[in-house]
């Protein structure tokens, strides 16, 4: 291919990267769209340009990470054959883990080595999604109306932006708080400009403000996780601003939480451990558990097993020993100590309260196994935290 060419696939590349960042929290037909298109460019460099050779070595050098994720993959295969009740809905959700997650995961590694794009274009990317759905957040809090796509609830019921429910807009807000913060926090490190850093200063009131008022106390908690892991490892050489910034944050939270009585009232429910009838779907999904503890019951077969009423398990490690059993349960823990361990070796304190953080709220919210907006943006930290490439120092 040409050097035009070539050029021009780049930007279709990066628009198309952008449309479906864009777009994840939303999971419309963009998003379907967009994911295909980035497979097709991909597919159409590596045929034109001959890049199979190189491909094929970034695949060895990830050897240990893809023996890891066969691992998870063999595990879904096995528990779905041996489960008399799964549907086509189980080898469905195990075809779209391999082709609609890894495979962009790969890509995304692949094509920034290629230099199609920076981690500074995704980032902002990234910001620029979160940022959209923070402003309609605003606007939904100011006229009990969101107007991407028209959800009517507002501040008394909890705010949603245009993302499908309150608890994912809540963890949307969540990662844009923590990232906000963090880099923040790091500005020397990532050598921030003043512009910059007055962006991210009010970017991260506009996601605290959404975040609280999306009454998502798993969300809360994943925003307060990452807050303790990075001044728990800055603890030694933590900037006496840092701990002025944290308690004029906390103090301006508690003077909300006092303002308003339903947030008040979410925040005494996370007190006084009110579960929202977690605790009964756990109990009941243990007892089932038990009766298939090595292998589960398949991919996606909740709703045929468990409680009436209630769309899945909402804790990611009762979830896998439900679904895949001690066997998926051995594989998923390999594959998050991998991570950990790729975390520390970077050593990047962002990436490591972005992991706690994600480990907290799959234990009260979310599906790491189905749920778009969990995994999707998992597919882009995962990619910060592997990538190798050293021409932008973002994240």
């Amino acid at each position: 291919m040409s050097k035009i060419g070539n050029l021009t696939l780049k930007k279709l590349f990066n628009i198309t990267l952008f449309i479906w960042i864009i777009f994840i929290p939303m999971k419309t037909s963009f998003y379907q769209i967009s994911y295909v298109l980035l497979i097709i460019l991909f597919l159409v460099h590596l045929f034109t340009e001959k890049r199979f050779t190189l491909f094929i070595e970034m695949l060895k050098e990830y050897k240990s990470l893809l023996i890891a994720f066969s691992l998870i993959i063999l595990s879904m295969t096995i528990s779905n054959l041996l489960s008399n009740i799964t549907t086509f809905l189980s080898w469905k959700t195990e075809f779209l883990y391999i082709f609609r997650y890894f495979l962009l995961f790969l890509i995304l590694i692949f094509l920034h080595r290629e230099n199609f794009f920076t981690k500074k274009f995704l980032l902002i990317a990234i910001f620029s999604s979160l940022l959209l759905q923070g402003l309609d957040g605003i606007s939904q809090a100011i006229f009990n109306y969101d107007f991407i796509k028209g959800h009517t609830n507002g501040l008394h019921e909890g705010l949603s932006g245009a993302v499908f429910q309150k608890n994912p807009f809540g963890m949307f807000m969540a990662i844009g708080a923590s990232l906000s913060f963090g880099l923040l926090f790091y500005k020397n490190l990532y050598k921030l400009k003043r512009i910059e850093m007055t962006l991210l200063s009010i970017f991260f009131g506009i996601f605290i403000f959404n975040l609280l008022f999306s009454y998502s106390r798993a969300s809360w908690l994943f925003f307060a996780m990452f807050i303790i892991v990075l001044y728990v490892a800055n603890y030694k050489n933590i900037d006496k601003r840092y701990i002025f910034i944290l308690i004029t944050v906390v103090l301006l939270i508690v003077i909300m939480f006092n303002y308003n009585e339903a947030l008040l009232l979410r925040f005494k429910s996370l007190i006084h451990g009110d579960s929202s009838h977690r605790f009964e779907i756990w109990k009941q999904a243990i007892s089932l558990i038990k009766q298939k503890i090595f292998f589960g019951y398949g991919l996606m077969t909740y709703s045929k097993i468990g409680l009436k009423g209630f769309s899945g398990v909402h804790n990611s490690i009762i979830e896998i020993f439900l679904f895949l059993g001690l066997f998926g349960f051995i594989v998923y823990t390999n594959l998050l100590l991998k991570i950990l361990n790729k975390i520390l070796s970077n050593k990047n304190i962002i990436q490591l309260g972005l992991f706690f953080a994600y480990i907290v709220i799959t234990q009260f919210d979310e599906s790491i196994i189905k749920s778009i907006v969990v995994i999707s943006p998992l597919v882009l930290f995962s990619f910060f935290i592997f990538s190798q490439g050293k021409r932008d120092n973002a994240l």
